[in-house]
């Protein structure tokens, strides 16, 4: 009698545990076809916030082939630098991330009767924030010399980072 018991308990018990048994592998199986989709669906989003670039305003008075002419042009301004850009060396007057201060730079360069031509560039968080110390301060004052003196600073900055 005991043995009978015990085969019947096993064929209950196990039918029952072969059942759970796979629920379980089914839902395992599921559970990991939908998070390699989702995952390869996140993966291009993750990689794209890490590689993440940030885009600044470049005010250009001119390009020029001649580094010569270039620096011959830069001697107009008070506040200018010239980089080198492929075969080409361009003459940059201001820089800025947010819009608040392109606003300024472009309210005090028309002022001023300075022409430029905005020039889109792609930069790193890390200069990002190096940038921005400087914006704040910009952005409390109007006095000319204050504007020109933070102005050359981030200009300089830009020159390290780009080079």
């Amino acid at each position: 009698m005991t043995i009978y018991l015990d085969y019947l308990l096993y064929s209950i018990l196990g039918d029952i545990m072969k059942t759970y048994l796979k629920v379980v592998i089914g839902a395992i199986i599921i559970g990991g076809v939908f998070a390699y989709f989702f995952y390869k669906d996140i993966s291009k989003e993750v990689i794209a916030l890490t590689n993440k670039n940030y885009e600044v305003s470049l005010f250009q008075v001119g390009v020029f082939k001649n580094q010569d002419n270039a620096l011959n042009y830069q001697n107009n301004f008070d506040c200018s630098i010239i980089y080198e850009d492929g075969d080409y060396y361009r003459v940059l007057v201001g820089i800025a991330y947010h819009e608040e201060n392109k606003v300024k730079l472009e309210s005090f360069l028309t002022n001023k009767g300075v022409d430029y031509y905005i020039k889109k560039v792609k930069m790193n968080e890390e200069f990002i924030k190096s940038l921005e110390n400087y914006e704040t301060v910009m952005l409390k004052t109007d006095k000319e010399e204050v504007i020109n003196n933070i102005n050359k600073a981030m200009l300089e900055l830009f020159l390290e980072y780009y080079t």
